[in-house]
């Protein structure tokens, strides 16, 4: 399965691509990622075989998590097309390929991880050999999501600790400034010098 790229990238900016979407919770998607996935997969077979341009997506209803399988060019993703002719040649010709994405903030810096999974024709000509590539990129995302929540949670427990633990310096330094107050009492001996003028006794010789 082959497209000329400008072409491609004029049939993505008009969306001239089938798409699927279908929703599920975290939970549910951890527990079975490629039960989770396998109706995506099964579209964008279906639409292979047709010779369509397709994007299939999951969307965890409960958090900010998009997981899609698309069919490109490179490996960007359709929504950034635009940069494609940027960087390719648009008179040439290309192989269309099955890319798996990720799209939430906890993933990683960018909040977006894209990787190929296979040609088209291989997609569909040696499914197993594909739905096991997926199998464990989506293994691996779930484990990095996994521990950002475990690092966000020790991070939460951490904060307030931290913040008690500021705040007691604060007490001692107001206690440390009590002697500044003895200091000013010391200034008493500047009142005997009015009494030192003993001149008078002179007088009595």
């Amino acid at each position: 399965m082959k497209r000329e790229i400008q072409t491609f990238i004029d049939a993505v900016e008009a969306d001239e691509i089938q798409h699927f979407a279908v929703d599920t919770t975290e939970k549910a998607f951890e527990k079975d990622p490629d039960g989770a996935m396998a109706p995506l997969a099964a579209f964008i077979r279906e639409q292979i075989g047709k010779d369509q341009l397709a994007q299939a997506e999951l969307k965890l209803t409960d958090t900010a998590v998009s997981v899609r399988l698309e069919m490109s060019v490179i490996n960007l993703p359709l929504q950034d097309s635009k940069t494609i002719g940027k960087i390719m040649e648009t008179s040439d010709e290309a192989d269309i390929n099955v890319y798996a994405v990720i799209e939430t903030p906890d993933i990683n810096v960018s909040g977006l991880r894209i990787d190929a999974l296979a040609p088209a024709e291989t997609y569909v000509d040696q499914a197993a050999v594909a739905d096991e590539s997926l199998h464990d990129w989506l293994k691996l995302q779930i484990e990095k999501l996994q521990t950002a929540a475990t690092n966000k949670a020790e991070t939460d427990v951490k904060a307030p600790a931290e913040e008690a633990a500021t705040s007691k310096p604060a007490a001692k330094k107001a206690t440390a400034k009590k002697p500044t107050a003895k200091k000013a009492a010391t200034k008493k001996p500047a009142a005997k010098r009015t009494t030192t003028k003993r001149t008078t006794t002179k007088k009595t010789k």
